[in-house]
């Protein structure tokens, strides 16, 4: 009988305000553990929880390795925001000034003054931004580590922080999927590290990406419209598991 995978999304919030999230996929004999551990996972207080397990109707597709981890640090963020931008214009024909203007929307609160729930999807070619419905980004769900506790040491011992397990499992399967490029920056206060990740360019983590106590973030996926319902579909719906970090 063929092994069954189930896929576990924990979400958490405190007055309205999303507090805690976690997406995993496991085979039925660890179903029962992970549960628990995602229910006691937020570290904040919350009001609501929920956690949605779903029975995988196809088993993960297994990639052998993660995007190759890179990292680098600024003196000041304005330096951080020009690598960025001259990265993605020299590897992937981004307009520099419209990566920058991106990236000032949001540090800004780029949904009304608030953070936009999901990605951004911008077409790299135009700057145009082509979201099924302006008020509602795109999520990444379904993917996971073979061996999660694994993968989580390995980045422990070479300096990372647990953030960047998932991060880094998460940028992978967006690639993977046709995301040509993707930018992230925290929403947490306390968190300034982002990064900037594709096929070419691998995660690169980024410090600092933004102020200490800026409660602004989110993603930016940069998604060539020709492209886009086939990654849609593929950032939605296909389960992916990864092996080993490239570290």
């Amino acid at each position: 009988m063929e092994e069954r995978f189930y896929s576990i999304r924990m979400r958490a919030s405190l007055e309205g305000k999303h507090i805690s999230g976690q997406e995993r996929i496991v085979p039925y004999q660890k179903l029962e553990e992970t549960i628990l551990e995602l229910h006691r996972r937020p570290s904040e207080d919350w009001d609501f929880q929920t956690i949605k397990v779903e029975l995988l109707k196809e088993p993960p597709q297994v990639l052998e390795k993660s995007l190759k981890v890179k990292s680098y640090k600024f003196s000041c963020i304005p330096l951080a925001h020009n690598f960025i931008a001259g990265l993605l214009e020299e590897e992937h024909g981004i307009n520099r000034h419209f990566v920058k203007s991106l990236i000032s929307k949001l540090l800004s609160g780029i949904n009304n003054g608030w953070n936009l729930p999901g990605a951004l999807i911008v077409e790299p070619t135009t700057g145009e931004v082509v979201n099924p419905k302006s008020s509602k980004g795109i999520r990444t769900i379904l993917f996971d580590w073979v061996e999660r506790e694994k993968v989580k040491k390995l980045l422990l011992e070479k300096g990372y922080t647990v953030r960047t397990l998932d991060a880094l499992a998460l940028a992978t399967k967006n690639v993977f999927c046709g995301v040509e490029a993707e930018i992230c920056i925290s929403d947490d206060p306390n968190y300034t590290t982002g990064y900037v990740a594709s096929a070419k360019l691998g995660y690169v983590r980024i410090f600092p990406i933004k102020e200490k106590g800026s409660p602004f973030g989110g993603r930016i996926y940069f998604v060539r419209r020709e492209n886009l319902e086939k990654t849609l579909e593929c950032l939605r719906k296909k389960p992916l598991l990864i092996k080993e970090p490239d570290i």
